[in-house]
């Protein structure tokens, strides 16, 4: 099944399509960092095949304003994802809003729950669910000990794509 045409999911990089390396704040933040973390080549299938079938997929990712981050990651899609359009590449400054304020003020609408992130950091689905969008957890080895998230938790395209596919069933239902 695919998602409707009306459904857009929004991924997170670092940690999520980006495997994340668990290191003090202060590595994240020198050059290099951002540019040279590993891709998590499951999901950046999963995202190929989604758009290949018209599917609306971005990328949502937070930035360091001070740092070289935004460049290494717009080059690290470049190299990565170069099918997505840099117009479904959405990046937030870091600290001044979250990913849901940030995108309703874009947007001029509050979300819905066919505005789906999949992200690796709680806070972040938190701010996404209490605004009215569908937050999935990625897990990624390093998150999700917790269980402080009570949405969906997928570890692989195949769990996402049942969790995408509840969705368009639940939207279809009116539910």
């Amino acid at each position: 099944m695919g998602m409707k045409r009306d459904m857009r999911v929004y991924f997170d990089m670092d940690g999520t399509i980006a495997k994340w390396r668990d290191v003090p704040v202060e590595e994240t933040r020198k050059p290099g960092y951002y540019a040279d973390l590993e891709p998590e080549t499951e999901l950046l299938n999963f995202m190929r095949d989604a758009m290949k079938r018209g599917e609306n997929i971005y990328i949502l990712s937070s930035y360091y304003t001070d740092t070289r981050a935004l460049l290494e990651k717009k080059k690290w899609l470049d190299r990565y994802l170069p099918e997505i359009d840099s117009a479904h590449c959405l990046f937030v400054p870091y600290g001044k809003t979250n990913k849901a304020e940030f995108l309703a003020g874009m947007l001029h609408r509050r979300l819905n729950k066919a505005d789906i992130l999949i992200d690796d950091h709680t806070p972040n689905l938190q701010y996404w669910e209490e605004a009215g969008g569908l937050g999935v957890k990625w897990l990624n080895g390093i998150n999700g000990k917790k269980g402080c998230f009570e949405g969906a938790r997928v570890g692989s395209a195949k769990e996402l794509r049942a969790v995408l596919d509840s969705a368009v069933e639940r939207k279809a239902a009116g539910l």
